[in-house]
């Protein structure tokens, strides 16, 4: 099948708008579930190098759909040897090296270099192969960061990155939750009615079970597409695929997180985010 990525992050309006974005601003301290997905990666079983110092130390990486770089920055500051960050964008990329760059000049010492190394590479992951490769069973660990949501063939990625990875090597994702993607007509975010005398919110959810092609509006641009799939079948092409499943999270603020960020009261109705580890046996 050949591939239908979409690249909407080339666009300049949409990669404008989204360096407004916290996430965009203050990389992963500004991304809420990130604090789950750094408890999986570094606390949970995994094939470390060094495990007693619980890093990433010595260990190579494959970042899917890197954006920014902050994911593999955070990686070789906690020790990874190598970190491959691939993302469809052109623009992207570019601005990723360009924090290096950056981080480079400002540094205080001159002459002071990082310990591991990131490679930046532009390339859509849907088309990525690793059957007679060199990096053919080379990661101790796939990452991925909402992107699974933009991909179609989900099955095929799922294989090649089994094959990417080490034995006992791991997987882990967020994805757009499928209770959010789901609807074909999106609309408001939520609808508002009274009851009782109260303001009730609801999720406007509909179509879970249909699978496929969501287009919606999204930073100002018209034509956003991600293809919508169920929780189970994120789950079933993982265990089809030679996969253990090891973690799974539905993702919702917590009492607290909304005691500190009020702005997110309404999102403790439903899950925003869908986060997954899995393991290559």
């Amino acid at each position: 099948m050949a591939s239908q990525a979409q690249n909407i992050y080339d666009d300049s309006a949409f990669f404008s708008a989204y360096g407004t974005l916290p996430r965009s601003q203050y990389g992963l301290s500004a991304a809420p579930e990130w604090p789950e997905l750094r408890h999986i990666i570094l606390n949970k079983k995994f094939p470390l190098t060094n495990p007693v110092q619980n890093n990433l130390e010595g260990n190579r990486i494959l970042d899917l759909g890197c954006g920014y770089g902050w994911f593999a920055r955070w990686a070789r500051d906690n020790g990874a040897a190598y970190v491959k960050a691939v993302d469809i964008s052109h623009n992207m990329i570019s601005r990723a090296k360009q924090f290096e760059t950056d981080m480079q000049n400002n540094c205080s010492n001159p002459d002071s270099t990082f310990v591991g190394e990131i490679s930046f590479e532009t390339g859509d992951i849907e088309s990525i192969t690793f059957g007679d490769k060199p990096e053919r069973g080379s990661y101790s660990l796939v990452y991925s960061s909402l992107t699974f949501h933009y991909v179609e063939d989900l099955a095929r990625l799922y294989r090649e990155i089994h094959t990417s990875l080490k034995k006992d090597g791991k997987l882990v994702f967020s994805v757009e939750h499928p209770i959010c993607s789901a609807p074909i007509h999106p609309g408001p975010k939520w609808k508002v009615f009274e009851e009782c005398g109260q303001e009730r919110k609801v999720w406007p959810l509909n179509c879970y079970s249909v699978e496929g092609w969501r287009v919606t509006s999204w930073l100002g641009v018209d034509g956003v597409r991600k293809y919508h799939r169920t929780v189970e079948t994120y789950v079933k092409l993982l265990l089809d695929s030679g996969f253990t499943l090891t973690g799974f999270k539905d993702w919702a603020p917590s009492i607290e997180d909304v005691a500190e960020h009020p702005e997110w009261t309404d999102e403790r109705h439903r899950p925003y985010f869908l986060l997954i580890s899995a393991e290559r046996k």
